[in-house]
């Protein structure tokens, strides 16, 4: 494998507050990144719509399938003294514009699963959706690739410097499992694949043996369900960020759905958790504490990562909502602010802290 080139760098086009990894993989202070990119040979490449921090992006206008090279698999030959063998069902991929390998002998039951597939199945299954290929490549003298799909459709919602990316990744020498990730992050180089594959939403991913194109097709229903919740969620929270909320609306709706969820306010840990919620709507990571969208990161931040934890991007707000622990609850409590829920838990919150103060409660 060839070593990683390293350059400090700024995240160009991701968001500013990524933490990336250096070449070694140790993660690099923030605003301090250190990156391998993995473009170390003249066949490696990283096309893109805007150039990346690296400086050695293919700059195009639009970019289709045929970005990447047709990956072919051949027999596998080796020499006996001066005869000539095939290995019997053995192959080897290459890339058929230069017939040099990209990856390593496999058997009859290794899938090869080559960008051009990712990419006809990425056009298959967003079809009707808005969505635009920012970014793909080969690195690693070709033997992985990337492919980094913008959801056109979320970018409207998403707030400055954020985005919602479908992140298609793999190895070609088995190096890397084929996966499939909703992200922040947009794929420029080996880290930004790796943030991806490490802290994104994986749709799918598989090793690449005799089952791969069937788990690869039961895939598509979860893919398109996953974007379809983003972009449902995105709309949503655009809008209740436009809608006010004060720090006593904010508590009496955490008591009100604490109180539904059969908590009792008069005890120290409802109490402690009640608390914990109004700091987070107040100054938890990426909120100002005065609307409903903030009321609802701090619900979904409380439950997905605790007081201590928080993320700014409204992707991870999305993710903290339908995949962390307790996603029904929080699915619920969208459900109930967005619409005419907030005026009932408003309303059972009032009075669950109203009778915990008659037991001499301070709350």
């Amino acid at each position: 494998m060839p070593s990683i080139e390293t350059a400090p760098a700024r995240c160009a086009g991701e968001p500013s507050d990524c933490s990336m990894r250096d070449g070694k993989g140790n993660r690099a202070e923030k605003g301090h990144f250190t990156m391998g990119h993995g473009i170390n040979s003249k066949r490696d490449f990283q096309a893109g719509t805007t150039m990346a921090w690296h400086q050695l992006t293919r700059l195009l206008k639009v970019i289709g399938r045929d970005v990447f090279p047709e990956i072919i698999s051949v027999p596998l030959l080796y020499t006996v003294g001066d005869q000539l063998k095939e290995w019997e069902g053995v192959t080897v991929p290459i890339s058929a514009d230069d017939g040099l390998p990209v990856g390593v002998s496999s058997e009859e039951s290794y899938t090869v699963f080559q960008p051009r597939a990712a990419f006809d199945f990425v056009a298959e299954t967003l079809a009707g959706t808005r969505f635009t290929v920012e970014s793909a490549g080969m690195i690693f003298n070709r033997s992985r690739w990337f492919l980094s799909v913008h959801l056109d459709e979320l970018k409207d919602v998403a707030p400055e410097g954020q985005q919602f990316n479908l992140v298609w990744s793999g190895g070609l020498a088995h190096n890397q499992r084929p996966m499939c990730v909703l992200t922040a992050y947009r794929a420029v180089c080996a880290n930004t694949v790796a943030m991806g594959r490490e802290e994104g939403k994986a749709l799918f991913a598989a090793r690449c043996t005799k089952g791969f194109n069937a788990k690869l097709e039961n895939s598509r229903g979860e893919i398109e369900a996953a974007v379809g919740m983003a972009r449902i969620f995105a709309a949503t929270l655009a809008g209740l960020d436009t809608i006010p909320a004060t720090v006593d609306k904010a508590r009496q709706v955490y008591a009100g759905e604490l109180a539904e969820a059969g908590a009792d306010l008069a005890s120290t840990r409802s109490r402690n958790t009640l608390d914990d919620m109004v700091t987070l709507f107040r100054s938890g990571a990426g909120n100002d504490g005065d609307d409903r969208g903030d009321v609802l990161n701090g619900f979904t931040e409380y439950f997905g990562r605790g007081i201590a934890g928080g993320t700014k991007d409204k992707f991870s707000r999305w993710a903290s909502s339908e995949f962390g622990a307790s996603a029904e609850r929080k699915a619920g409590f969208l459900r109930d602010i967005a619409g005419s829920g907030w005026d009932r838990l408003e309303a059972v919150g009032k009075a669950a802290l109203a009778d915990a103060r008659k037991g001499t409660v301070t709350v």
